[in-house]
C-alpha cells in the first residue's frame, strides 16, 4: 500500500496543478474498482504514470521556445533541473511498476483496455499556460469545443484558476455558435471575449488527441 501511495503521489506531482484533484479522484476510483474488473493494480498505476508525464511534457512542449531561450542565456537553471527531475521520477515510477508486475503477459492488454475507456479530464496548451516570467500565454478565458458535437468539453478562466477554483466544462455558460470553417473531428479553442478560434487539434471519438508524427504515423493520447 505504501508503494502504491508513493507512485500515486509521484504521478500527481507530475500532473499540471489544474488537473490534480480531478485526476486523483479518477485514479483512486480506478485503483479501487479496477482489480474487481480484472485490471491489475500495476497496469492502472502504469497508465496513471504515462498520463501524468504525457500531460507534463505536452505543457513543456508549448513553453519550449521561451524555456530554451532562458536556458541559452543561463537563466533559471532550476527549470532545467526540474525537467530532468521529472524524467528521473518517471523512470523510477515506470521501472518500479514493471518490476513489481513481473512477467504477467496480461498487463499490457489490461493497460490498453483501461486507457481506451479513460475519460478526458481536460486539455493543456499554450492557451491556459503561463510564461516563465509569470505573464499569461493565452487569453483570460477560453472554452474548448468538440466540433462533432458542438458542445463545450473544457473551460478555463485565468482569474478563477488563480483564485484556486477547479474548473470543468460544466462551469462555462458560453453559448456555442458552430462555424462551418471549423475542422471536423477536432477540438477548437475559442477565446470567449472575441468568439474567435485561436487553436485546434484532431481528436478521436472519445475526445483523445490524435498526434501525427514526422513519418506520417499517428498515435492517440
Amino acid at each position: 500500500m505504501r508503494r502504491q501511495e508513493a507512485i500515486l503521489a509521484a504521478c500527481l506531482a507530475l500532473t499540471p496543478a489544474r488537473y490534480r484533484s480531478v485526476r486523483e479522484e479518477q485514479w483512486r476510483a480506478d485503483l479501487r474498482d479496477g482489480p474487481g474488473m480484472g485490471i491489475s493494480t500495476s497496469a492502472l498505476l502504469l497508465g496513471a504514470a504515462c498520463s501524468s508525464v504525457a500531460s507534463r511534457f505536452y505543457e513543456l512542449k508549448h513553453r519550449g521556445g521561451i524555456f530554451l531561450s532562458r536556458i541559452t542565456k543561463g537563466e533559471n537553471m532550476k527549470l532545467v533541473l526540474g525537467a530532468l527531475g521529472a524524467a528521473a521520477v518517471l523512470a523510477a515510477v515506470v521501472g518500479g511498476i514493471q518490476t513489481s508486475a513481473g512477467n504477467r503477459p496480461t498487463d499490457g492488454a489490461q493497460l490498453k483496455a483501461a486507457m481506451a475507456e479513460a475519460k478526458i479530464a481536460g486539455y493543456e496548451g499554450w492557451w491556459n499556460s503561463t510564461h516563465l516570467d509569470g505573464t499569461p500565454a493565452g487569453p483570460p478565458e477560453i472554452v474548448a469545443v468538440n466540433t462533432n458535437t458542438g458542445t463545450v468539453v473544457d473551460y478555463f478562466n485565468r482569474a478563477k484558476y488563480d483564485a484556486g477554483q477547479q474548473l470543468t466544462a460544466d462551469d462555462s455558460d458560453y453559448a456555442v455558435v458552430a462555424d462551418p470553417a471549423w475542422p471536423v473531428s477536432s477540438v477548437v479553442i475559442i477565446d470567449t471575449a472575441t468568439g474567435k478560434m485561436i487553436d485546434s487539434f484532431p481528436v478521436d471519438e472519445k475526445g483523445r488527441v490524435i498526434y501525427t508524427h514526422e513519418d506520417g504515423s499517428k498515435t492517440v493520447g
